[in-house]
C-alpha cells in the first residue's frame, strides 16, 4: 500500500565516507591542461584563480579553501543552494557547454562501451565528474545533487510529488513539454523547443528493494554486469543489476529519458545518474576491490566494455580507471540519504515527510492539487492538508516543517543574483569554453593575416586563437609568457627543441628563453611545413 514500507528491507545508506573534506593528506600532487581531466583539487586549482597553501589547500580568490564537492539529495539542498544551482545550469545552457557536454553522451548513446555493459557504471562515474566540474567553475561550493526516487515513489502518483513544480524539475504541459520551472522551454539538441516528457506511460522509479539487491550482490558481474549479453554467454543474467533498474527511471520519464542518445537534454538525466553512481559506491564500500572489474568475455559484450578498452570519446582512459578510489577520496562524496526515526520524526526539509507507520522512512511532499490517497492525518501534503485523498489548500502542521522556507520566492528569486555573483559567474563561464584556446605554431598570425583560416580549416584546429574560433584566458599581445603551468617540465624534458619545438615557441616562451625573439622571424621556414606535421604536447 501507498506510504508503507515492508518489515523486512532496510534503508540503504552511506558510510562515514559521505563527509565532506578540504583536503586528503595523501592527495597527489598532480597537473592537467583541461580541467575536466583533473582527479584532485590542487589540480583544480590553477583553473578557479585560486593557490595552493603550505598544506597544498586551494585558496580560492575570495579567500574560502575549496573542498570536495559535496553531492545531497535534491530536496536536502537549501533554497539558496537550489537556486544557484539551477543558476549554473542556465549559464552552462545559454554558454552551449551543455549542449556540447550532452552531446558527447547522445555520441556514445548506441553502439559504445557507456551502455549495455560493465562499462556503464565506470563511463557515467567519470562523465558526471566532468558535468560537475563544469557547474563548479562558475560556483566552486556546488556539486550535483541525486535525486532518490525511491522517496517519490511510496505516494500514490509519483507525478504528483514536490520534485515535479516549478521550483524544482518544473512541470508540464498536455504535451509534455517542460514549460515550468528553471528549464523550462531549454532548446534541445534535436530541435525541440522544449525538453519533453512523457511520464507514468511504462517503467516505473527505484525501489527500496531494488537498492537493497544491489546490496546483496556479492559478484561484480552482477553489478557491473554483461546487460546486453551475445548468444552463448555463460553468464546468467542479473535483472536487478544497476543498469537494469536504473533503465526504468528512465521509462518512466519518456519523452527525451527514454532512449540513452536523448536523454541527457533533461537535467533530470544527471540527477538520476547521480544516485544511480551513489548506489554503486555504497557497493564498492562494502563488496568491491579497487581494482575489480568483470572479465573480458566476448560472447558477453562488445569489445569496447573490456577492461582495458578506452573509455571512448574520454581516450585517456580506459574502462577499468573508473573503478579509481580518487573520485570518492578527492573530488566528491555522498550526504546520506533523508532517513528519520520514531525519536526524531522528521528529514530535515520542508519538502519531505516522515511516515512512521511499520518502519520509519522519508517520503516526498505531495503537491497542491496532488493524490495523497493513503496518507489522511499525516502531513503529507506541501503547506496544504490532505482531504478526500487530495491535497488541498488549509491549515498544515507547521511544527513537523524542519527547514521552513518561502516556497514562492525560491522560484521567483531564481535569477535575482546579487552583482557581484552575477559578475563572478559570467567571468567564469568563460572558463569553460576557453580553457583549450592556444595556438599552436609561432606563425599563427602570419598565418591568419593572409587568409589561411579561411583557405584551409586545419589552420583552425592549429590556431584556434588567430582564426578567432575562441576567445582565450592570456594576453595574446605578451610574446613573453608561459601559458601551460607544465612550461618549466617540459622545457626540461627538452621539448623547447624537437617534435615539439613550434608549440613551445607559441606557448613556452618564457621556459624557453625565446622572449629576446619575434614570433614572426623563423615564419618564412614554418610556412613552408605542413600543419598535419606540428606536434602538440
Amino acid at each position: 500500500e501507498s506510504g508503507t514500507i515492508a518489515p523486512s528491507i532496510k534503508t540503504a545508506s552511506a558510510n562515514s565516507n559521505s563527509q565532506p573534506l578540504t583536503i586528503n593528506p595523501v592527495e597527489p600532487l598532480q597537473r592537467k591542461n583541461n580541467p575536466y581531466e583533473c582527479m584532485t583539487l590542487n589540480c583544480l586549482c590553477p583553473f578557479f584563480e585560486g593557490h595552493l597553501n603550505r598544506r597544498n589547500q586551494c585558496i580560492l580568490k575570495n579567500g574560502e579553501i575549496l573542498q570536495m564537492a559535496l553531492r545531497k539529495e535534491y530536496r536536502m539542498l537549501s533554497d539558496d543552494e537550489r537556486q544557484r544551482f539551477h543558476a549554473a545550469l542556465n549559464i552552462l545552457k545559454r554558454s552551449g557547454e551543455y549542449d556540447r557536454l550532452s552531446a558527447q553522451h547522445q555520441s556514445v548513446g548506441t553502439g559504445s562501451g557507456a551502455h549495455s555493459g560493465p562499462g556503464f557504471l565506470p563511463w557515467h562515474r567519470e562523465y558526471l565528474k566532468r558535468f560537475e566540474i563544469a557547474i563548479r567553475l562558475l560556483d566552486p561550493t556546488l556539486a550535483i545533487p541525486y535525486w532518490d526516487s525511491v522517496l517519490d515513489n511510496y505516494i500514490a502518483d509519483p507525478r504528483d510529488s514536490i520534485v515535479f513544480t516549478p521550483p524544482f524539475f518544473g512541470e508540464t504541459d498536455y504535451f509534455g513539454n517542460v514549460v515550468t520551472g528553471p528549464f523550462a522551454y531549454w532548446h534541445c539538441l534535436d530541435g525541440r523547443s522544449a525538453i519533453w516528457r512523457n511520464m507514468a506511460r511504462e517503467g516505473g522509479l527505484f525501489t527500496e528493494q531494488n537498492i537493497n539487491s544491489v546490496m546483496a550482490q556479492t559478484n561484480v558481474e552482477f553489478v557491473l554486469a554483461y546487460t546486453a549479453p551475445f548468444q552463448g554467454c555463460p553468464l546468467a543474467s542479473n535483472y536487478y543489476a544497476i543498469e537494469y533498474t536504473h533503465s526504468n527511471i528512465h521509462l518512466w520519464i519518456g519523452g527525451h529519458m527514454k532512449p540513452p542518445p536523448s536523454s541527457s537534454n533533461d537535467p533530470v538525466f544527471y540527477l538520476h545518474h547521480s544516485f544511480v553512481d551513489f548506489i554503486w559506491e555504497m557497493w564498492r564500500q562494502t563488496r568491491q576491490s579497487r581494482r575489480e572489474y568483470p572479465r573480458d568475455i566476448p560472447q558477453c559484450a562488445d569489445p569496447q566494455h573490456f577492461s582495458y578498452s578506452l573509455m571512448r570519446p574520454f581516450y585517456n582512459l580506459a574502462n577499468r580507471d573508473g573503478l579509481s578510489n580518487m573520485y570518492t577520496d578527492f573530488m566528491y562524496r555522498y550526504k546520506s540519504r533523508p532517513t528519520c526515526t520514531i525519536q526524531h520524526p522528521f528529514c530535515n526539509s520542508s519538502y519531505l515527510f516522515c511516515d512512521v507507520r511499520i518502519r520509519p522512512h522519508c517520503v516526498t511532499k505531495i503537491k497542491l492539487g496532488g493524490n495523497c490517497r493513503g496518507f489522511r492525518g499525516i502531513d503529507a501534503c506541501y503547506k496544504s492538508i490532505c482531504q478526500n485523498d487530495h491535497c488541498i489548500p488549509g491549515i498544515f502542521n507547521s511544527k513537523v516543517e524542519v527547514c521552513r522556507s518561502n516556497f514562492s520566492s525560491t522560484f521567483d528569486r531564481f535569477e535575482d543574483l546579487s552583482f557581484r555573483n552575477a559578475k563572478q559567474i559570467v567571468q567564469m563561464s568563460s572558463v569553460i569554453s576557453s580553457f583549450n584556446c592556444y595556438n599552436r605554431n609561432p606563425c599563427c598570425n602570419k598565418w591568419s593575416a593572409i587568409g589561411y583560416c579561411n583557405k584551409n580549416r586545419k589552420f583552425q584546429k592549429y590556431c584556434p586563437v588567430s582564426c578567432k574560433i575562441c576567445q582565450p584566458m592570456f594576453n595574446v599581445r605578451s610574446e613573453c609568457t608561459d601559458r601551460y603551468l607544465q612550461c618549466s617540465s617540459w622545457k626540461s624534458s627538452g621539448h623547447c627543441t624537437g617534435n615539439s619545438s613550434h608549440f613551445m615557441a607559441e606557448n613556452c616562451r618564457f621556459s624557453c628563453n625565446l622572449c629576446h625573439q619575434s614570433k614572426s622571424l623563423k615564419c618564412s621556414t614554418y610556412l613552408n611545413s605542413k600543419v598535419s606535421n606540428t606536434c602538440i604536447i
